[in-house]
């Protein structure tokens, strides 16, 4: 009796621990191996040769026109090959040279622990196997969420983050892991919008959950990290302002949810000048369909005497449709477009007047494994003139 009084006590301790933490302890993960191919030498950008292309730019020293991260080969926008142009030392972890590539795109490990009943703990951690040089490894290992979770009310829709956090601009970050993504790689506005960075944000819903507000004070833009407007560390005392509202309406057993977002703030590596961001976004997604949109506006002045890069996005946006035919087989299909400047000083200056068409297949060989496969067609309008860049790209990603 005693013996089963006290098996009775351990379960009945065991339940009221349980009750004190909705988040038990759970580490996750995925695995995503991948090939490509590529037109030409696997880069999306050429140099502007005795500014014979464009005069009126003759004051720059470099001129470039093309987009760097248009050939794009996986999940986290890695290009096929980033070129040796002059006048600049570039990491180019893939470098392909145009040759197809068998790689493993990425190893994620996350990490999620439950500190009490309304507080939440996630890390994610990303190491990528790339080529070493001179007896040095290649190998990357990135930081890419670490924050605090705090949910004051008992409803759970209000959540306070603290620490590396995902984005509030747009809708794209919400299925930017491999594993998450219906495709395989990310649209030509990704490098603005679904970046992490250090700070705190706010979000919550409201009006039976119609309505979706989210703020964020954050050291960066939420620029991914390989592109020029981002800084892990503030270099100057003022912060970015970001914010989204949406609202959702349920359609059926779908839901439509658009709303416009914002960042603002003084340009990391910059003691003055701001940059800014302006979009709005949509989604539909009902029954084996799911629409998605996005168009998005930016500017920042940059600094000479730091050597920061300015930006003039003067348009850029995307449509993506999602279809699972049946429970297995999904296609996707995407159209987009980039007009954007980018410059350092009268050093260099990129031109960029790119569009993108993506098909894409996906084939679900259980819940835990998917393989998928891409066609990005890269193309020019305006007076650029034409690249060939396209790329096929494959993945296969085990989640567990």
């Amino acid at each position: 009796m005693e013996a089963r009084l006290e098996s009775l006590e351990a379960q009945l301790e065991m339940a009221e621990e349980s009750k004190k933490s909705r988040f038990p302890v759970k580490i996750s993960g995925y695995g995503d191996i991948g090939f490509f191919a590529t037109q030409g030498d696997g880069t999306g950008v050429r140099q502007d040769y005795g500014h014979a292309t464009y005069p009126e730019y003759g004051n720059y020293a470099w001129v470039f026109y093309g987009d760097l991260l248009s050939t794009a080969i996986n999940s986290r926008g890695e290009a096929a090959d980033l070129g040796d142009l002059p006048g600049v030392d570039r990491y180019d972890g893939v470098n392909s040279n145009g040759n197809p590539t068998f790689l493993v795109n990425e190893l994620n490990l996350t990490v999620n622990a439950g500190l009490g009943e309304h507080a939440l703990f996630t890390s994610s951690v990303n190491f990528a196997p790339r080529s070493g040089s001179e007896f040095r490894l290649g190998d990357q290992v990135d930081a890419d969420v670490v924050q605090l979770e705090y949910m004051p009310t008992k409803d759970g829709k209000t959540s306070l983050f603290v620490g590396k956090v995902d984005s509030v601009i747009g809708i794209e970050y919400k299925t930017r892991k491999a594993n998450q993504r219906f495709g395989i790689t990310p649209s030509l506005l990704a490098r603005y919008t679904t970046g992490t960075a250090v700070g705190i944000k706010a979000r919550t819903k409201l009006f039976n959950d119609h309505i979706v507000l989210a703020a964020a004070v954050t050291n960066s833009t939420f620029v991914t990290e390989q592109f020029h407007f981002y800084r892990e560390i503030d270099t100057n005392p003022s912060k970015m302002l970001s914010g989204r509202a949406a609202i959702r309406i349920p359609i059926g057993s779908g839901t439509f949810e658009a709303g416009p977002s914002a960042q603002w703030g003084t340009q990391d590596g910059a003691p003055s000048g701001k940059i800014w961001f302006v979009g709005v976004d949509a989604e539909l997604d009902v029954w084996r369909l799911d629409i998605k949109a996005q168009w998005l506006r930016g500017k920042s002045p940059g600094y000479d005497e730091t050597e920061t890069y300015s930006l003039d996005l003067r348009n850029g946006g995307y449509v993506e449709t999602n279809v699972i035919v049946t429970p297995e087989i999904g296609v996707l299909g995407r159209a987009e477009f980039r007009d954007a400047d980018v410059a350092l000083t009268t050093n260099r200056l990129y031109i960029t007047k790119n569009w993108r068409a993506t098909a894409g297949l996906r084939f679900v060989l259980n819940p835990h494994a998917v393989v998928k496969a891409e066609y990005l067609h890269n193309g020019t309008y305006g007076d650029m003139p034409n690249i060939p860049d396209d790329v096929f790209t494959a993945s296969a990603v085990m989640a567990f």
